[in-house]
């Protein structure tokens, strides 16, 4: 008897816990954006603002065709970017969901575009034939993996 009290209090304590891991219903869903993606101390610096030097490397943002910028949150999603200073400046079609509450993007997957047409874009080592989404060395082989663009294949 007494096991089944501690059970049901231990219950009763975890259920509100269950709930954070829980999915909103209201989540934002992935939408596609096209845009360039720049350091967003250059979007500022057109605006009359500054961003501190020290937070300048931890901040890009996308920048729409109508000069509007959404920041990127820094994450698995984004981070080919922060690594790659090629990647920067050029068309790309981002998957990502826009989070109202903080008014920045949550990257899920990334094309770049070439002649109007998106592209796969990843690093590869041919080599160890290992494909990754972020500048890296090849954990494999230690050496450089290479940037890839191939158009995507309908």
């Amino acid at each position: 008897m007494r096991r089944m009290g501690v059970l049901l209090s231990m219950i009763v304590a975890l259920t509100p816990l269950l709930s954070l891991s829980a999915p909103s219903k209201d989540e934002p869903k992935a939408t596609q954006f096209l845009g360039k993606v720049r350091p967003l101390a250059a979007v500022l610096k057109q605006s009359g603002a500054a961003l501190d030097e020290d937070a300048a490397p931890h901040w890009l943002a996308l920048v729409g065709d109508d000069g509007k910028a959404v920041p990127l949150i820094k994450d698995t999603g984004s981070r080919m970017f922060f690594k790659d200073e090629r990647l920067l400046n050029k068309p790309m079609r981002l998957t990502a969901r826009l989070l109202p509450e903080v008014g920045m993007l949550q990257v899920v997957q990334v094309h770049s575009m070439k002649d109007g047409k998106p592209h796969d874009l990843y690093y590869w080592c041919d080599v160890c034939t290992i494909r990754r989404l972020e500048k890296m060395i090849c954990e494999c082989c230690g050496e450089p993996m290479d940037l890839r663009e191939d158009p995507l294949s309908k």
